[in-house]
This record gives structure tokens, sequence and C-alpha cells, in this order.
């Protein structure tokens, strides 16, 4: 008899729950905020309803899609986005950059566009076109730079699948979206938009702070069950003007143990370079003008290996990391 009534208690319980859960779902899983957590089969259909599927359809022209992530600002994630694009294009890739960060929207900078606009063609945004034919959609390209953005959450997640769902993407080779800093809906709103990613490139400093941070962004990415490409160390050491040669004046290592921690591949370090520093601030595409350098050089080889994982599927192990040139 105790054996019953406790399989009994153990029933109610679990009927309980599942009656809680169903009386709390309101069923709006894009909203939600436990979208990653959730494993009920209704969340998927979210992807055939709206602007969800109008994104898919939007998209369906692009081969690759590699989303960059940080966790925090100032580590130079767009840094590293723009200058991927262009050793993508340099490749003879056509490839579009995503700026989704809403606030601080700073590829049109990088890529030398930002005295251009985007219009409005029958099927929706037409998309900037920068050096070697990259194509930039960023709120920076909509409105005045020096204009702050002030909006709420029904209007950010409007303009992030306003960039998705209604924009003419044409074919493309490689779509790179640079996510925002933190792990905040407008982050969310971006992964859900794009569930089919090829992966996910995390950039950290050296700093124990930025690798707390971007340890987050891991952690939300694997909740998300989706793949890593591996950690970027940027600002790792500097590259001396002169002679290129790359002094530790802080410490560095940090993104390698970070990646080491979390058990993805450590794609390399990009330097602090006076050149890239330049080139930033002058709109010219780093990559581009300064092909040959120790510090293009590590660019090259960060890009080699995200190659070697696009479109197999396959989560690598930090242990592969090395093996993936």
């Amino acid at each position: 008899m105790a054996v019953i009534r406790r399989e009994r208690t153990d029933s109610l319980r679990h009927i309980k729950s599942v009656t809680s859960q169903e009386l709390n779902c309101t069923f709006l899983c894009e909203l939600c905020d436990r979208f990653f957590d959730c494993e009920r089969p209704e969340r998927e259909q979210i992807y055939s309803r709206r602007r969800m599927q109008q994104a898919q359809q939007a998209l369906q022209g692009i081969k690759h899609k590699i989303l960059v992530a940080g966790g925090k600002g100032g580590v130079g994630k767009s840094t590293c986005t723009a200058n991927l694009a262009v050793g993508l294009a340099l490749r003879g890739k056509r490839v579009t950059i995503i700026d989704q960060d809403l606030d601080g929207s700073s590829i049109p900078k990088l890529i030398g566009v930002m005295d251009k606009r985007m219009q409005i063609g029958e099927n929706g945004l037409i998309p900037v076109e920068g050096p070697l034919g990259i194509h930039v959609v960023a709120v920076a390209n909509l409105k005045d730079i020096g204009e702050p953005v002030v909006w709420f959450q029904d209007m950010r997640r409007n303009a992030s699948e306003e960039f998705i769902s209604h924009t003419e993407y044409g074919e493309r080779d490689f779509l790179l979206v640079d996510l925002p800093p933190g792990t905040g809906s407008d982050s969310i709103n971006i992964m859900q938009l794009i569930p089919d990613a090829d992966g996910y490139v995390v950039v950290t400093a050296p700093s124990q702070v930025s690798q707390a941070t971007a340890r987050k962004a891991i952690l939300l990415i694997k909740k998300a069950k989706k793949r890593i490409l591996g950690v970027i160390e940027n600002m790792s050491g500097f590259a001396c003007g002169h002679c290129g040669y790359v002094d530790r004046l802080m410490p560095v290592g940090g993104g390698y143990a970070l990646a080491k921690e979390q058990d993805v591949p450590f794609l390399g370090r990009i330097p602090i370079d006076p050149s890239l520093a330049r080139a930033c601030d002058e709109g010219v595409p780093f990559l581009h003008a300064f092909q040959g350098g120790g510090t293009a050089r590590a660019i090259e080889l960060i890009l080699d290996k995200i190659l070697t994982q696009v479109g197999d599927g396959q989560q690598r192990t930090h242990a592969e990391s090395d093996r993936l040139q």
C-alpha cells in the first residue's frame, strides 16, 4: 500500500506540474523568456507563421550563415566581423553583413559605407554595397549615426524582423551577423530568426572580465543547442607598427583558456595593431589595405579554421583546434 500511495503521489505531482505549465503557457513562443529551455513541439510552429516564415524565405538564397557574439562591448567583435567579411570577399565570396547592434551600429564605418543609405525596393530594404561587393544592412544606414536609438522591446524586435524578413538579400554565399553586446532580447531575436545558422563565433579579449561575459554568450548558444565554431582572442598582445613583432604588454591567453574550459575550438589571436586602428577610423577595410602583414595573416588563419567547419554540421572540441587548418 505504501508503494501504491507513493506512486500515486508522484503521479499527482507530475500532473500538477504539467497542468501548471499548460495554464501558464501563452504559446507566444517568440516572446517567451523560456524559449530555449522549452521542449514542447509547439515551439517549432513559430517558424511556419507570420514573419518567422518570411524570414526563412528571405534568407533562402544565402548558402552559409555565421553569427558573431561577444557577450560584452569593447572587445572588437564588430572589427572581427568586418575583417572576416573582407577576408571572405577577397576569396571571391559574395558576403552580406547584418549589424544587429541597434544602439551602436559600427559596421558601416568599418566597411566604409557611412555615407550611403538603404533604399526600399519592391520586396523590402535594399542593402548598401561596399568594397569588394560586400552588402551591409545596418541602422546607421537608415538614420543619422549621431541620433540615439530610443526603441523599446517591441520596436526593437520589429526592427530585427524587418532586417531579416523584408530585405532583398538575393543570392549570397555568406551572411555574417554582428550581434549586440550581452545576451538580451536583441541577440535572442536574431537567434530565433536564423535557426539554421552554420555556427557562432565568440570574440573575447584576454582579460578575465571579458571572459566572464563571453562565457555567458557561450552558455546561451549551448542552451539554444547551436554550434560554436570557436573563440577568437582579440587584442592579444601589441604588434609593432614597424617590424610587426608582437609584444605581450598585457596578459594573453584568456580566450584560449575559455575555449578549453568550454571545450570548443580556439580559432586564434589577433594583436592590437596601430594599422588596424587607423583603418577602422578611416573606414578602410584593414584586411584589404594591409594584406600580407602579420595581423592580416592571423585573421586569415582564423578564417581558414572557420571555413573548415562551415557546412559540415559537426561540433568540434577544443582538442581539435589545431587540426582545423
